[in-house]
């Protein structure tokens, strides 16, 4: 039997990720309003607009979990391991579940001419992370570093794709709508963060009595539930014939939070991370981005057999990662 205060974490658990989820439905609806209403391609619609409004779960959760490390550094190890195990884990389930699932049920396409803007800034904000994660921290510097990094990616697709061009066309037409859309944005961003206050607080205690580490929580609860507007989306982008969005979202995604959800957060507490990011999450998710950039790179989509060989692989990791470490260590160079 639960008891009456285990079951009232987890309910506020729930209540605070739907209530982030939802919210972030509508702040992605107003931003792609936005990004339409600006004449942006479809293509940079997914890389950037859509793929940072799913990932807005993971980045409110960064924020509120270095506030309260901010507030109580006894929380530190635990809080870094439970943000950061859910950073990666949702990259995890994003690049080697959900994508390769968009491929079996309909096509994951990116123009090999994209592939290696694509795909290898997705291998690069993995491989810059790790390089500050090795000595077992990650400082406010390194923090800014990887923040810059990303608007350097924004400013790369911008140039590649002619924005400023078109954007600066556009102004002249903007009317009321979009301010008001920009207002619901922020609206939903500052009930999120409540929403997000919560959900960080749960977590710490449930963390507390449930027999399982932070990181694991990170990856197998939090990850997969962070997860979930980016499959959402993807799949409608899918349904309604846009292939190459519902690649970016996920492809997106996957640059969005290492640079900017853990940059963030550093930037505000700093971390400390767990070796067991180090020495499995890490590496698995550069190893299996390898094995998607030379899938894509030899034909442009996913077949059958690459979609089947890339989720046998996260399943593996998923359930052989509490067997191989089912503990927390901070090691700290």
């Amino acid at each position: 039997m639960l008891s009456h205060q285990l079951l009232e974490h987890i309910l506020l658990l729930c209540a605070g990720i739907a209530v982030i989820l939802l919210l972030g439905d509508v702040v992605i609806r107003n931003a792609v309003a936005l990004a339409e209403h600006y004449h942006l391609s479809g293509s940079f619609i997914g890389l950037t607009v859509l793929s940072v409004g799913t990932s807005i779960p993971e980045l409110m959760t960064h924020l509120i979990a270095s506030a309260h490390i901010l507030s109580d550094p006894s929380q530190m190890d635990t809080l870094s391991a439970l943000v950061i195990g859910s950073n990666i884990g949702s990259d995890i389930i994003q690049q080697d579940l959900l994508l390769p699932v968009i491929g079996l049920i309909g096509t994951v396409l990116v123009v090999r001419a994209e592939v290696h803007m694509q795909i290898g800034a997705l291998m690069a904000a993995a491989l810059l992370l790790w390089v500050f994660a090795l000595d077992g921290q990650i400082s406010r510097a390194e923090g800014a570093l990887l923040v810059i990094a990303y608007f350097g990616y924004l400013l790369y697709l911008m140039r590649e794709n002619h924005i400023i061009d078109r954007v600066v066309a556009q102004r002249n037409n903007t009317t009321g709508r979009p301010i008001l859309k920009l207002v619901i944005i922020l609206i939903c961003f500052l009930i999120m963060a409540i929403a997000a206050d919560r959900v960080v607080a749960a977590a710490v205690e449930l963390v507390a009595v449930l027999p399982m580490s932070a990181s694991l929580f990170g990856v197998l609860v939090l990850g997969v539930a962070t997860a979930l507007p980016e499959l959402i989306t993807a799949l409608l982008s899918m349904a309604k014939g846009h292939n190459s969005i519902s690649a970016g979202i996920l492809i997106g995604s996957n640059v969005t939070n290492p640079l900017m959800g853990v940059g963030l957060g550093a930037v505000v507490s700093e971390y400390t991370v767990p070796n067991v990011v180090n020495v499995y999450d890490l590496p698995f998710k550069i190893f299996t981005a390898g094995l998607l950039y030379v899938f894509l790179l030899r034909h442009e989509d996913l077949n059958r057999r690459e979609a089947a060989t890339l989720i046998l692989l996260c399943l593996v990791y998923l359930f052989m990662r509490p067997i191989w470490f089912p503990g927390d260590a901070v090691i700290i160079g």
